[in-house]
């Protein structure tokens, strides 16, 4: 689940806005629901995922991406994230 979560993160780097917004989308038949901000200098997103029982949270960094889904961690490099063709540019 995590790995397939780590691909579904991934675009939402694609779709995030920079300024705090809720915004939902759907990968592979899970609703991802989530709000955006900026803190720090990082992008940061914080939502649910399988209808709001699976807390997530991302910091969009220079060339990683980590946080946590489901309280437990997790790690993947933008360029992985680009080279999978999810997202066209690193932040």
């Amino acid at each position: 689940m995590i790995k397939t979560f780590a691909l579904a993160a991934s675009a939402l780097l694609v779709v995030a806005p920079a300024a705090a917004n809720a915004d939902t989308f759907q990968h592979k038949g899970v609703e991802y629901n989530y709000t955006t901000e900026q803190k720090d200098g990082e992008q940061v997103l914080r939502g649910t995922a399988y209808s709001g029982k699976v807390p997530f949270e991302l910091r969009v960094r220079k060339k990683t991406v980590e946080g946590t889904f489901n309280n437990k961690p997790v790690s993947f490099s933008i360029a992985d994230a680009k080279k999978a063709g999810l997202i066209t540019e690193a932040k």
